[in-house]
């Protein structure tokens, strides 16, 4: 068969065109009539002419032909074709796709037929499953993340997946591990804090102690100062036989989280009395007491520990001469008491045990201290402190009052003014004890000083004088200093006091130098280099068949410091010099005229620096009258006179102090 159109060959019985898609039915001179012909696109279809009628209807021959309606006309006009019922509008015939079949026909006729089912779009149906997939896992993170369950089912995942190591990386301080720990915490921190202590409580009430602790310690890694949620893990702790961590947790609660409140507190208490912790309970319950304000402890420590010691006599200033017993001490209860003197000492341990202790009061401040000891409970200590003194005399009086006086007089002295609350046989009673010590040469009074034993004291006959005195009573306790100033006038002046000024020919202290003084003494006999005192520097020791001297180098110079004589080498200063007596030396300087003190001394004059004083004789009857003064330029000097047995100079020391 050619195709009409294409001129292309095509195999008998075809009906369309491979090459072109034309139509290849019957030749244009045949005519094929009939609805079929025409619905399937044949170029010369025509109608098939009406066979008959039936009811007043036409009848055709084609048995696919619509019925139409019988006109009465003779001739009747020929219907147009329906496009989708008949070939297309057009000489080439009917389009066809690429495999040479005719296309299905569409038809808007409802239940036409002659047209391929559509197919179902999988990919369709693929993505709208991959959004309902996918909203439905956003709307489980929002109910796992907003929800109350949600949180708590997040929670327990968490706990349930947490680790030892992952405790203490989530508590590291580690530098290197900053990144992982943070990580960790904003893992953890995808709930609230909240849901993991309901989820630690819920566990703890259906008895998992396990899980509640994991949950807990979580939240505790979050929100570590929850005191109430703190209280449940250290009782899950206690619930699963750790009392080590649960002692921990209590005690951070009371240390740090809130001392305030007083829960801890009563759970540590009875965790240490069921361990036997008796010490430890009690500071506990002092503890709570001190941060809580709650009596319910002090009297809970009051009946759990010893009572404390009492003693015989109140803190306070006792006059010993007034106590008629030592200070006593003892246990209510009868228990051991250990007791101390020392404010170093610990209690019990470094206090001495006594049953029922006493002290001896001594004069002098002294605080006891005291504790009972009932096995290893100890009660809280007593802290006492006394004031012991002995009453002290009054300052004495004397029977000469403060004036000038133109002629020769003595002084005496008299008790003070006791107390009027005393009866005159106390009176007399405590006179009969009382001592008086006194001075005229200007030096404070003392036990070393002359006593008045009731000889009238001789006083200067020119110039000022003080008399001091002091009372001494049979306890060692001194008065406070009485102090008269006179003035004489009828007597010759008495010498002045040593001074700088007293030097001896041919050398002076602090000037003289080492050229000058060999030259005037001689060479010596031997020369070392040595040290003066507490001065630093070089310093040389020459000796002599008379002694020696000693010089210090000063700027740059040898200067006489000390020399020390055994024979004379020049004369001394105001005459006096070897073979004088005790009495020409002091009569050459000042000398108020005292009495020898009971050791043998006796002073002359002082008025620091410028002092004179006969020492206490020595055990074979030498005696040393020794002088001080301040030169100009602020040296210390001595001037020693060394007496023999016999009473005479035999040495003289003459030298700078430094």
């Amino acid at each position: 068969m050619i195709c009409e159109r294409c001129g292309h060959s095509m195999p008998d019985g075809s009906l369309t065109c491979d090459h072109c898609g034309a139509y290849l039915g019957k030749g244009r001179g045949s005519r094929e009539s009939g609805v079929q012909a025409m619905r399937q696109g044949r170029m010369n279809a025509q109608a098939t002419p009406v066979q008959g009628r039936e009811g007043g209807r036409a009848v055709y021959g084609d048995y696919d032909a619509a019925p139409v309606d019988a006109q009465p006309q003779a001739r009747a006009s020929r219907p147009k074709p329906v496009a989708s019922g008949s070939r297309p509008n057009t000489r080439r015939g009917v389009p066809v796709n690429a495999h040479g079949r005719v296309p299905t026909l569409k038809s808007h006729r409802p239940g036409a037929g002659g047209y391929r089912r559509r197919g179902i779009n999988w990919a369709l149906v693929t993505l709208v499953a991959a959004v309902l997939a996918v909203m439905g896992a956003v709307g489980y993170v929002l109910y796992l993340r907003n929800s109350d369950e949600g949180q708590r089912a997040t929670a327990r995942r968490m706990a349930a997946s947490a680790t030892e190591g992952m405790f203490a990386l989530a508590l590291t301080e580690d530098p290197l591990l900053v990144q992982q720990r943070d990580e960790l915490l904003e893992q953890w921190g995808a709930v609230p804090a909240q849901a993991y202590w309901y989820v630690g409580e819920e566990a703890l009430d259906a008895g998992d102690m396990a899980a509640a602790i994991l949950a807990m310690r979580v939240a505790d890694v979050l929100d570590p100062d929850n005191y109430d949620g703190l209280l449940l893990l250290a009782n899950a702790y206690e619930l699963n036989a750790d009392s080590d961590e649960a002692e921990s947790v209590y005690l951070r609660l009371s240390q740090d989280v809130n001392p305030a409140r007083s829960e801890a507190y009563t759970a540590l208490i009875s965790l240490y009395q069921q361990q036997d912790r008796g010490p430890e309970a009690a500071d506990m319950m002092l503890l709570a007491y001190e941060n809580t304000g709650r009596e319910s402890f002090k009297l809970q420590r009051e009946d759990f520990i010893p009572l404390s010691p009492q003693t015989s006599l109140t803190a306070g200033r006792y006059d010993i001469s007034e106590l008629e017993d030592d200070v006593y001490f003892s246990s209510p209860q009868g228990y051991d008491v250990y007791y101390t003197l020392d404010d170093d000492a610990v209690l019990p341990q470094d206090g001495i045990l006594t049953l029922d202790g006493s002290i001896h009061p001594e004069e002098g401040t002294v605080t006891l201290r005291a504790v009972c000891v009932s096995g290893d409970l100890v009660s809280d200590p007593i802290s006492v402190t006394y004031v012991f003194y002995y009453p002290s005399p009054p300052a004495p009086n004397c029977n000469l009052a403060p004036n000038t006086y133109s002629s020769t007089h003595t002084v005496s002295l008299r008790p003070g003014q006791l107390s009027d609350d005393l009866t005159n046989k106390e009176k007399e009673e405590m006179i009969s004890h009382f001592k008086y010590y006194y001075t005229i040469d200007g030096s404070p009074p003392s036990e070393e000083s002359p006593e008045f034993d009731g000889t009238p004291i001789a006083l200067p006959t020119r110039g000022y004088v003080t008399l001091r005195a002091i009372c001494v009573n049979q306890y060692g306790k001194k008065s406070s200093t009485l102090e008269v100033t006179y003035k004489f006038t009828h007597g010759p002046l008495m010498p002045g006091m040593y001074a700088s000024t007293d030097v001896f020919s041919g050398f002076e202290l602090n000037k003289t130098t080492m050229e000058s003084f060999t030259s005037a003494f001689g060479q010596p006999k031997e020369q070392l280099e040595t040290t003066y005192l507490t001065m630093e520097g070089q310093a040389r020791h020459l000796t002599y068949d008379w002694g020696y001297a000693v010089f210090v180098l000063t700027d740059g110079k040898w200067q006489l410091t000390r020399i020390d004589m055994t024979s004379s080498i020049a004369q001394g200063p105001r005459g006096v010099g070897f073979g004088s007596t005790l009495e020409e030396i002091t009569a050459a300087y000042k000398d108020f005229g005292q009495v020898q003190s009971p050791d043998g001394s006796r002073g002359l004059y002082y008025d620091l620096p410028n002092v004179g004083r006969v020492e206490k004789p020595q055990d074979d009857g030498k005696r040393t009258v020794s002088y001080t003064c301040q030169a100009p330029d602020g040296h210390k000097w001595v001037l020693n006179y060394h007496l023999s047995a016999s009473g005479r100079v035999e040495r003289i020391e003459h030298y700078y102090q430094p």
